[in-house]
């Protein structure tokens, strides 16, 4: 008789371990307007909960002074994650069309690091909302 598998899920937290806040929303919809975008402050985490084995793909934004650095992140695992934040941008930024895995660290894959210079929002640690067009971002 076959042995019954137990269903299980996994947890991927992503601990914003940065001194700037971070957005993390799911890659299919980045760049539209969607609800389905969460900030993380400074020394917060967020807890997404996975099926095991099954790939998930996320893009983390943070704010680098002229742009934003954006890594695309792929998830797959069959155990809980902790991912810090500061390691998804360790590895410098490579080119936009830049399609190699520069990062693994258990189970989470960075599959590019690029610069955003469209409009952006955060907010900021008084509770303001900054917004800059790229534009602004050229400019300095």
């Amino acid at each position: 008789m076959p042995a019954l598998l137990n269903n299980y899920e996994v947890l991927l937290d992503f601990n914003n371990d940065t001194s700037r806040p971070v957005s993390i929303q799911l890659s299919q919809d980045y760049g539209r307007n969607t609800t389905a975008i969460v900030l993380l402050l400074p020394s917060e985490t967020l807890s997404l909960i996975l099926q095991p084995g099954s790939l998930y793909r996320y893009a983390v934004k943070i704010n680098s002074g002229s742009a934003y650095k954006v890594a695309d992140v792929s998830a797959r695992s069959w155990r809980d994650i902790r991912c810090d934040i500061s390691h998804l941008f360790s590895g410098g930024i490579a080119s936009r069309f830049d399609d190699s895995s520069t990062s693994t660290r258990d189970g989470v894959v960075v599959d590019r690091l690029w610069r955003d210079y469209r409009i952006s929002c955060f907010w900021d640690d008084h509770q303001v909302q900054h917004c800059r067009s790229s534009e602004s971002a050229r400019r300095g």
